[in-house]
């Protein structure tokens, strides 16, 4: 399945669009004053990433996996074009957040957690072993159903040599509390870690940058690593 590029779409929605009037209006009037200009879903919501990121948003409520069941997690995995993922991911969370899903943005030390900045806030850090109990990082953001969990570095082993689980696998215990969950893995160069990051991925690429012998072996790869790609995002 191919998801919408960053080219002009039209503004289908499988739930109400956020609304832009009373309350709401206040609700997003507060956020503007705490989140990076980049959440163009809030400061500009009639420019184009704004449109593409509740494009997008819509097509992942109503995503599946190909034996059926829920996505659950889901990571955005980068082929070229990093930061623009990134800044896409933040949107779409953003989008689904507004139109009343609940929804988890999980964020990477990778990255610098890239998610915590743009919504303005400091990441509640932990060790990789903290996370076997990863509900007690899961923050509230100043946008209304949306919640965020820094991750740190997980390679490697536990102090008393055992071998850490993949993300995926911490994150099973929480995924389903949440209407939306995606993990930012645009900033792992790993792709086998990125892709152990979700139970499932979807993956952007940049168009006119990204070869098709790229996208192949990315393809590939994740075959190999039996990751379930549910998706991928052209962006341009």
């Amino acid at each position: 399945m191919r998801l919408r590029s960053t080219e002009p779409v039209e503004q289908v929605y499988t739930i109400p669009p956020p609304a832009h009037g009373g309350e709401d209006s206040e609700i997003l009037t507060a956020a503007n004053l705490n989140v990076d200009p980049l959440i163009a879903v809030i400061n500009a919501p009639t420019e184009r990433l704004a449109e593409q990121a509740r494009d997008i948003q819509s097509t992942l409520s109503a995503l599946r996996r190909p034996d059926g069941g829920p996505a659950g997690s889901i990571a955005v995995i980068a082929i070229d074009a990093v930061e623009q993922a990134a800044i896409l991911t933040a949107n779409i969370a953003v989008s689904a957040a507004l139109s009343g899903l609940r929804t988890l943005i999980v964020d990477m030390e990778h990255s610098n957690f890239i998610q915590h900045r743009l919504l303005n806030m400091s990441p509640r850090r932990a060790t990789p072993e903290e996370l076997e109990e990863p509900f007690a990082f899961v923050q509230p953001t100043n946008i209304r159903s949306l919640f965020v969990l820094a991750t740190p570095l997980q390679e490697g082993c536990t102090a008393d040599g055992n071998p850490l689980p993949p993300l995926a696998e911490r994150l099973a215990a929480i995924s389903g509390h949440f209407d939306l969950c995606l993990v930012d893995a645009s900033h792992v160069a790993d792709l086998a870690h990125a892709a152990g990051s979700a139970d499932c991925a979807i993956v952007a690429v940049q168009r006119d940058e990204t070869s098709t012998s790229e996208l192949k072996a990315a393809i590939h790869k994740m075959t190999m690593l039996n990751t379930a790609l549910i998706g991928t995002i052209m962006l341009v």
